[in-house]
């Protein structure tokens, strides 16, 4: 696994870690505390597919 491929991976796992937290928060605090969690999920799957697709072009 490169080093494109390690990073997708870290950013997975960040993306779902984000998910698991923010759903407690959003059932116990409101939509207001758990939202935000739910952006940065949403933006670390974004990097962890585009960091895939880079390390699927250099292999």
């Amino acid at each position: 696994m490169n080093k494109y491929g390690r990073a997708a991976l870290a950013f997975a796992c960040m993306g779902t870690l984000y998910v698991l937290i923010g759903i407690p928060m959003s059932v116990i605090g409101g939509r207001a505390f758990g939202s935000p969690l739910f952006w940065l999920a949403a933006a670390s799957f974004a990097v962890a597919w585009g960091m895939e697709r880079k390390a699927a072009h250099t292999r």
